[in-house]
């Protein structure tokens, strides 16, 4: 199979200014908005949740551990992921009827600049390097990869591939390679980046969606939709070492940052399975709210978040404990769902937020 790469003439990228502060969606309606839970100030702040309301075209900030609502920011129509920069700065999130990447300052926080491309079509899957100088998303419409330079927020290069429906993508912790889940076409794609060339498409299973690497990124693992199991990837070689089984139509996986316990939620059963990935076995399931998707850690690796499509909330789940602490009412259809730890945290131990594999 040739892979080829698109004319210079289709990198054209379009960026627009945000000039005005965002509005809430009761601000937006002419309301006043409603009361929100103030931050306890002997409570210190760990970091902000991000999650993406995919039916209210909006990004939401959530303080941690008040879970107090920071803001909602509109974004684009029907928003599927969220990355953050390793410094914490700066979110990307892609939107998928509008064929937009809103770039969003953290620290306003308000969408800056909106990414056009003629290319761009069905955006999903969005992966950071670890210097924070790359962003790669995939376009499943137009079957293109391409690499953003983060610092500029302009398109360096894209590529065409063969294979169907790209959807989310990882890039380990080298920074040299990134992998995309082909949902269309039941393989993985391994990408040389910078250069953004494909090395390989290895076969993996029935309808590949998400995927995540450990933290010594040896292993990518990827959840397989049409067989409710987890492949377990040797990052180097791509071969396929072990499968575990999930629920019913497993979608994204996260791995807590200190150890090898990955979280599968399950879109259909309802649950999230976890998984000892060095073990090679299925630890517990736990009982979530309806349609779980996104799903990301904090940097201690302590408590996971899961965004429930079909509840409008995201669940906190106890690691290692994995019981439901909590659930947090958020906007209508969480998709994406990221963790930025706290300023001071965030460049000192724990370099990459955390996020659902995108």
């Amino acid at each position: 199979m040739v892979e080829r790469r698109c004319p210079a003439a289709l990198l054209a990228v379009s960026i627009v200014l945000g000039a005005a502060a965002p509005l809430t969606l009761a601000q937006a309606a002419g309301r006043a908005p409603a009361a929100e839970m103030a931050p306890d100030p002997d409570q210190a702040t760990e970091g902000r949740l991000l999650v993406v309301n995919r039916r209210d075209n909006t990004l939401m900030v959530i303080d941690v551990p008040s879970y107090a609502i920071q803001a909602t920011i509109p974004v684009g129509q029907e928003p599927h992921e969220v990355v953050v920069t390793p410094d914490g700065r700066k979110a990307y999130v892609s939107n998928g009827r509008d064929r937009t990447i809103s770039v969003v300052d953290l620290k306003g926080p308000r969408v800056v600049r909106t990414l056009r491309s003629e290319s761009f079509d069905s955006l999903n899957g969005l992966a950071m390097t670890p210097d924070g100088r790359h962003l790669i998303l995939t376009s499943e419409g137009s079957r293109r990869f391409f690499l953003v330079d983060a610092s500029r927020d302009v398109v360096l290069r894209s590529l065409t591939t063969t294979q169907a429906r790209a959807h989310m993508v990882v890039v380990p912790g080298n920074g040299t390679r990134a992998f995309a889940a082909n949902v269309g076409s039941d393989s993985v794609t391994i990408l040389k980046i910078p250069e953004l060339r494909i090395v390989k498409n290895v076969p993996v299973g029935d309808g590949p969606e998400g995927i995540a690497v450990t933290p010594n990124g040896r292993w990518v693992l990827v959840a397989l939709q049409g067989v409710e199991q987890v492949a377990i990837l040797d990052a180097d070689s791509g071969a396929v070492l072990a499968r575990l089984p999930t629920g019913r139509t497993p979608i994204r996986i996260a791995v807590t940052p200190n150890s090898f316990t990955a979280l599968v939620t399950n879109r259909a059963s309802n649950d999230v399975t976890v998984l000892d990935i060095l073990a090679r076995r299925v630890k517990t399931t736990i009982r979530v709210g309806q349609g779980p998707g996104g799903v990301a850690t904090n940097p201690a690796g302590s408590r996971a978040f899961v965004g429930n499509s079909g509840s409008n909330s995201v669940s906190v789940i106890s690691v290692p404990g994995f019981e439901v602490l909590r659930t947090i009412a958020v906007g209508a259809s969480p998709d994406g769902i990221a963790f930025v730890p706290a300023r001071g945290d965030a460049g000192r131990k724990h370099p990459h937020p955390r996020s659902s594999g995108g």
